[in-house]
Parts: structure tokens; C-alpha cells; sequence
């Protein structure tokens, strides 16, 4: 197995600026947002990492860890500003690369638990990982909690080498190879995500034959659209998307067990009686960001980095900027966005672009930008071939994937 940085231990980390002890309730209820309902909060539980990943989001990633006490503050925040939410509240694990503070993660999981059995109330918890880190004490920890796993990788060594190599250089595929078959024993429908890039396209459809070997049962796709796509590059993503429609065929007419999650979600939509949804996703509505420092964000790809921190919600036990979470409540894509998007072909699948891409592409929260737009007629294309063939000749292949999909069942 290819080396890799060992767990940082939180009393050799850099002091983070939060409180020592955990927030009085009356601070916490002062802390809250007018209008509750929150249901998931991503935990940035560190921002160090052990890959340098060439396109990764948080570009000044520092080597700062959340301590318990924030940690505690921040499950107790989500228990209280769920309000009336009955349903499974959800904490998911980020970073940098969360299994690195598996010490925090041990403590604050139990508590979590049975803070929430207290309240009479469900709490699942959560990890993306880059599948570098992984140990048999960490496997029976997921196992007795029943946590969930997100694998994030980006495909065959060739691709996943260069995108993600270790910090300090390496190459990370081996030992991505040696713990995904530990993961997919424990959760067979955990998802593969991969982040595509310009230098890494044409390699897309190889990708997916590789999860597949490596015994993925499902799997996305994501274009990068910070990065720079030449025409050539987007007419590559279209080939390969023709041959990723076809392996996906293949494997629904045989009854095999493959979701492509942008392909299923998209035959699901055409046959949805509701209209797009007037927002792209859950960040700052349902979803909040809890970073090391105890800051709180729409969500994880939001930070100090974007707009000098101007998407701050707030500081765990500080008033709450209502007015600034008001431009992710009221915002509507059917009317807010570009004037085209009505007219787009692509407008009834395009359901999950993201609030942090518009701001890097377009510096508004509202356009994400040329790139990811023609990227999704480019899918949309697709999962049109998708569905006007299983229609034609497999009705009955078609009928089953309007179903639940398999990563809804097991995330």
C-alpha cells in the first residue's frame, strides 16, 4: 500500500479560533436561524489531506482541525435547528479528508447518537472519503454505527495518479484498490463520484468499466467546470458519454446491477409530474456547513475562500444572518436564473447545478456558466438515446429504473 500521512493528533494542530467548552443551550437557541428546518449538516472535521488533488475547491486548505468541543456544539446546533423535521437528520464527515481525525469521529458519533435519543429524534452519520486512509478499526466502527460511506475517486490509475496524487507525490490508485473491496463488503451500494477535467474526459468511459471491476454497483460522473474546456474537449465528453449510454444499457437489459446516477435521475425526471425544482440544490435551505473554526456555510463548497468569507452564515453560538440565508430560501431557478434557461431543451433534467460553481464561473449565484450549461445538454442528449430506446424495445427495463435507484436505498 502506497504510504500515506499519518492521522495529525489535534494537540500538534493549529489552534483553531473556537470556543474551549461547549455552547450553553441558551446560546445555541439564540444561535439559531429564524426559519428551522435544517436537516444535514456537512462536518468539516479538518482541512488537511493527505492527496493534493489538481482541482480540489478549497484551494488554501490549511492544516486546521475541529476539536470535540465544536464538534459537540455543532450536533447539538442541528438537533435544535431542525424545528419540527421528522425525518432522518443526516451529519456528514468532510475535509480535507475526514478519516484522518478518526480520533474526533470515534467521540462524536456515540454523542451524537444519543443526544438525539434524548430528543426522540434520528441521527445518521456519514463520510466522502478519498479511500486512502481506511483501517480495520475504522471498518468496525462504520459497522457498528451503520454509517454511510461516499467514495471519492476519479478512475483508472492512468487518471486517478494524476488528479489525486498523495501529498508530496505518489501515486494513489494502489492503495484506493486495496480498500474500496473493505468499503464495498460492508455497503455494496455505496457510490463511486468522479470529478471529470478537461485532461481526464477521454479516459470517462474506461472509468466506469473500472468502478465496475472494482465491484461499484453505482456511480456519477461530475465535470469540473473551474476548469478551462476547449471545444474538442466537450465533443470528447459527448463520445464518451455515447459509449457510457450504451455500457449502461447493456447492463439494464441484462439485469445486472449498474446506476449511473446523472442517467437514472435524468429518465426519472422525464417521467416526473413535478416541474424542475425551483432550487438547484439543499445548500443553505435544508444543508449547512460546519468548518473547523466553528463557522457556519451553505455548504461544504462554500468558505472563507469565496467572495473574502462574504457567505458566512454565522460563528456556532452567534446570531444567525437570516437575511443572508434568505437569498438560498426565496431564490427560485424557474424565475431568478438566466432569461434562456426557459427556453433550454436540457431545462427538465438540469436540476443540480451548483450555487458554489456559479460563483467561481460567473460570480453570481445564479449562471453557472457556458461550460456546465453545454455539459448538460450534452447529458441531457444522452438520456434522451437512453430513454427513447428502452421505450422502443425494453419498456419493461424502463418501467424498472423509474424506481427508487439503488444509491437512494443505501445512502
Amino acid at each position: 500500500m502506497s504510504a500515506s500521512l499519518a492521522p495529525p493528533h489535534p494537540a500538534n494542530a493549529p489552534a483553531a479560533s473556537v470556543p474551549s467548552a461547549t455552547l450553553p443551550w441558551s446560546r445555541v437557541y439564540n444561535s439559531l436561524p429564524a426559519v428551522r428546518n435544517l436537516h444535514s449538516i456537512d462536518l468539516d472535521v479538518t482541512e488537511a489531506c493527505n492527496l493534493a488533488c489538481i482541482y480540489c475547491f478549497k484551494w488554501r486548505k490549511q492544516a486546521v482541525h475541529m476539536d470535540l468541543a465544536t464538534a459537540k456544539d455543532a450536533v447539538d446546533w442541528l438537533l435544535a435547528a431542525c424545528g419540527n423535521f421528522r425525518g432522518e437528520l443526516k451529519v456528514n464527515f468532510m475535509g480535507g479528508e475526514p478519516l484522518l481525525r478518526f480520533d474526533l469521529i470515534q467521540k462524536i458519533v456515540p454523542y451524537g447518537k444519543c443526544r438525539a435519543r434524548q430528543l426522540g429524534k434520528s441521527l445518521h452519520f456519514g463520510c466522502t472519503t478519498n479511500c486512502t486512509h481506511l483501517t480495520d478499526e475504522m471498518m468496525s466502527f462504520w459497522r457498528r454505527f451503520g454509517m454511510g460511506f461516499h467514495c471519492s475517486i476519479d478512475g483508472i490509475p492512468e487518471v486517478q495518479n494524476v488528479n489525486r496524487p498523495f501529498l508530496g507525490g505518489g501515486a494513489s490508485s494502489e492503495a484506493v484498490e486495496e480498500n474500496v473491496p473493505r468499503i464495498l463488503a460492508y455497503r455494496p451500494e455505496v457510490m463511486a463520484r468522479a470529478t471529470i477535467s478537461p485532461k481526464s474526459v477521454r479516459f470517462l468511459f474506461e472509468g466506469a468499466k473500472y468502478f465496475a471491476k472494482l465491484g461499484f454497483r453505482v456511480m456519477t460522473f461530475k465535470a469540473a467546470v473551474n476548469c478551462d474546456w476547449e471545444p474538442e474537449d466537450l465533443e470528447a465528453l459527448r463520445s464518451q458519454y455515447d459509449k457510457l449510454g450504451e455500457f449502461y444499457i447493456d447492463a439494464q437489459v441484462a439485469g445486472k446491477p449498474l446506476d449511473i446516477e446523472e442517467f437514472t435521475k435524468g429518465l426519472k425526471a422525464m417521467h416526473s409530474a413535478e416541474t424542475t425544482s425551483r432550487f438547484p440544490c439543499g445548500a443553505g435551505r435544508g444543508v449547512t456547513l460546519v468548518d473547523p473554526r466553528g463557522d457556519l456555510w451553505p455548504c461544504h463548497r462554500f468558505g472563507p475562500h469565496q467572495c473574502a468569507g462574504g457567505f458566512r452564515f454565522a460563528r456556532l453560538g452567534e446570531p444567525f444572518n437570516d437575511r443572508l440565508r434568505a437569498v438560498f430560501l426565496d431564490y427560485n431557478a424557474l424565475e431568478d436564473a438566466k432569461t434562456d434557461c426557459a427556453n433550454c431543451l436540457a431545462a427538465l433534467t438540469c436540476r443540480n447545478w451548483c450555487y458554489a460553481e456559479c460563483v467561481d464561473s460567473t460570480r453570481t449565484l445564479y449562471d453557472p456558466g457556458k461550460v456546465y450549461c453545454e455539459a448538460i445538454r450534452i447529458l441531457h442528449r444522452e438520456v434522451l438515446h437512453i430513454h427513447d430506446l428502452l421505450r422502443s424495445r425494453h419498456p419493461g427495463v424502463l418501467s424498472r429504473l423509474l424506481k427508487e435507484s439503488a444509491y437512494e436505498k443505501a445512502a
